[in-house]
């Protein structure tokens, strides 16, 4: 048998089955599997993905309620068993798998060395994103950088210190090798480039206060000359103008039809449209009727400086009057004592149920019903990293090196965008911290890093009391390991006061 059949210890299968044998071959195979990454980003109806990353940083803030129209308890909110906390690093861990089994198979891949290049910039820079959020969320975590072998089932955590070290040398090595945006082409809209890196790199420094070597990054990045702030507040979630001059890392869904990337993967789309729409409001007015999952908080409507732009235009408080671009009319709604919720009209205030009056709601992905002949889960995309963010990073940068006029500069530029006066100049630190929060919140709310700026900057107590009455336990500055994880691993430890 041995001698007749020469073929006995081929083990490429013939049944199409991908394996090590058949898979790694070619520029394209490492294409289809690298963008792994990106479906973990955009996630799904499971609770995975960026929706789930905005909705736990806004329960937390207390900016964000669910459906219940309260806000979250967070002694009960933040515990071990919370799914939506073991779904964030869930996430993050997904993506870090995939980048390391890239990063290896690169080593003996007969590619074109300009792929090989730009794949491992890619890779490299999943990496580095994947654990820039595990380290702002939990801190201390396992550091795995090769492929999956049983012996990381009981690794014990790495420090975070040494954690933000590899975030840095990964993404410093990614803006290496990464195309620009134009570089890449339109085929390839979304996917990672040197910007991106850039920009997460100098946000990354923050964190261990390193703010020389972000002030550099963040040089490089407006170096590229690539990016720039939209026109006005509503035009940077325009369905007409996706993937625009201030989007620097922006998740794509839309149909795999029409030959461009689908973070998704399948047919599910963004489902942010259906989760901030009010509950219940009527298929004319939001998808599916609208869910109501990720309502603001009233408050979050009432902090805003009068003539703010972003709330005129990217907030709706009962009473205001809102017409979405896919709306083929004017609305304006109002509480109804009977709590009713159906029977929404644009001729006349319709009612949203008493129980929404003390609510607001977000018109970022919230544009109206789905397009004819769509589904219902259909094309927002969302940023995760723009530059009206990086230039209010860019503000603390310079301000932390004393470089209080141009802090000040930057932090005008995202204010007179959303039509408000320039703040005057003050080199008290409280004062520019106060300052800059406000901007980060009404600016970035809804989106996906607004709590991490929080708590890196030591803040999130003071706002929790002063805007919530809520009191801080210092326990909160990072989320609990989730008790699934320690339940497989027992080498790692609980996060103090968990």
């Amino acid at each position: 048998m041995i001698t007749t059949c020469t073929d006995f210890l081929d083990t490429a299968p013939k049944d199409g089955t991908v394996t090590d044998a058949t898979f790694f071959k070619t520029t394209a195979d490492f294409d289809q599997y690298i963008f792994g990454t990106y479906v973990d980003i955009g996630g799904s109806f499971d609770g995975t993905g960026v929706t789930n990353w905005i909705k736990v940083e806004g329960f937390i803030s207390q900016d964000i309620t669910g459906p219940d129209q309260l806000p979250k308890i967070l002694s009960q909110y933040m515990t071990a068993s919370n799914a939506q906390i073991t779904a964030f690093w869930t996430t993050f861990f997904h993506i870090n798998a995939k980048a390391n089994q890239v990063l290896a198979k690169l080593k003996n891949a007969t590619i074109p060395d300009d792929d090989k290049t730009r794949l491992e910039g890619e890779a490299l820079f999943m990496r580095g994103f994947a654990y820039f959020n595990l380290a702002r969320a939990y801190g201390a975590v396992p550091l795995i950088l090769q492929p999956y072998d049983a012996s990381q089932n009981f690794l014990k955590s790495t420090s975070v210190d040494s954690i933000w070290t590899q975030v840095f040398a990964d993404l410093s090595k990614a803006a290496t090798e990464l195309p620009t945006i134009a570089d890449w082409g339109s085929a390839n809209l979304g996917r990672a480039t040197k910007g991106a890196a850039y920009a997460y790199l100098a946000n990354a420094y923050m964190y261990e206060k390193e703010w020389a070597n972000a002030e550099t990054a963040s040089n490089s990045l407006i170096a590229l000359g690539t990016y720039g702030l939209m026109p006005t507040v509503r035009s940077i979630f325009s369905l007409k103008t996706q993937n625009n001059v201030e989007s620097i890392f922006e998740v794509q869904f839309r149909d795999i039809a029409d030959g461009k990337i689908n973070w998704s993967g399948h047919e599910a789309g963004c489902v942010l449209p259906e989760y901030t729409s009010p509950r219940n409001i009527g298929n004319e007015w939001a998808p599916a009727a609208g869910w109501g999952e990720m309502s603001g908080n009233r408050k979050l409507a009432e902090s805003f400086e009068p003539g703010d732009d972003r709330r005129a235009n990217l907030i709706a408080v009962p009473g205001d009057k809102y017409k979405g671009e896919l709306m083929t009319d004017t609305m304006r709604y109002s509480p109804d004592p009977n709590n009713a919720l159906n029977g929404w009209s644009a001729t006349k205030p319709g009612p949203i149920g008493a129980g929404w009056a003390t609510s607001c709601f977000s018109t970022k992905y919230w544009l109206g019903p789905e397009p004819s002949g769509t589904s219902y889960l259909f094309q927002n995309d969302v940023p995760v990293m723009r530059y009206a963010e990086f230039l209010l990073n860019y503000a603390e940068i310079l301000f932390m090196q004393g470089k209080t006029s141009q802090a000040y500069q930057q932090m005008n530029l995202v204010r007179e965008r959303a039509l408000l006066a320039d703040l005057p100049e003050s080199s008290n630190p409280t004062t520019f911290m106060t300052a800059l929060m406000n901007e980060r919140r009404h600016e970035l709310n809804f989106e996906p890093n607004i709590w991490f700026h929080y708590t890196r900057t030591g803040t999130a107590a003071s706002f929790l009391q002063s805007e919530y009455n809520v009191t801080w336990n210092p326990a909160w500055s990072l989320f609990p390991i989730p008790q699934s994880e320690r339940d497989q691993n027992p080498n790692l430890a609980q996060n103090p006061g968990y």
